[in-house]
């Protein structure tokens, strides 16, 4: 399974000002390291709750497994293809599920591809307000323990993140 990003996200899950804001900075001589620690601590919150925080296009190849492919990816706004071996297939999916799932009639085993938009919008204030909080927190984190050893995720952070998490049985 490939997850890549086909465009980049346009904005930051939070702005520079917010994060300096959070983290008591008042200069900007630190401006690059904080915006490296915002990504950085995006880019480990989407795959825990399985979601993308800005709305951006992204391209899923993965194996069929009985008939259907999971989209491990969350709010799923749009389908632009599905493809096997570069040709449209037709499909079925429920966007709405978590994870959506795509039913399509192709041997176990092939190839697909997804083309697909997903995330909470465009804007950081699309976000839900407990992910955004997530992020400052571990973006402070990161910032505090930027020297040396990065001790575990803060236990608030996990909080906040536990009801985005998706369950599985």
């Amino acid at each position: 399974m490939t997850l890549t990003d086909l465009s980049p996200p346009p904005t930051g899950p939070v702005t520079l000002s917010a994060a300096k804001t959070f983290l008591r900075v008042d200069h900007d001589h630190e401006d690059a390291l904080i915006t490296d620690l915002i990504d950085s601590a995006a880019r480990q919150i989407e795959p825990l709750i399985c979601a993308s925080l800005i709305t951006r296009q992204q391209l899923l190849t993965k194996r069929v497994r009985g008939g259907c492919v999971y989209l491990n990816r969350y709010p799923v706004t749009s389908v632009e293809a599905v493809r096997v071996e570069g040709e449209d297939v037709d499909y079925t999916a429920n966007l709405k599920a978590r994870p959506a799932s795509f039913r399509i009639d192709v041997p176990d085993g092939t190839v697909c591809e997804i083309g697909f938009t997903a995330g909470y919008g465009t804007d950081p204030s699309d976000i839900p307000t407990p992910l955004r909080q997530a992020l400052l927190l571990l973006v402070a984190h990161l910032y505090e323990h930027r020297e040396g050893d990065i001790p575990p995720l803060p236990l608030m952070v996990g909080a906040l993140l536990q009801p985005y998490r998706g369950v599985r049985l």
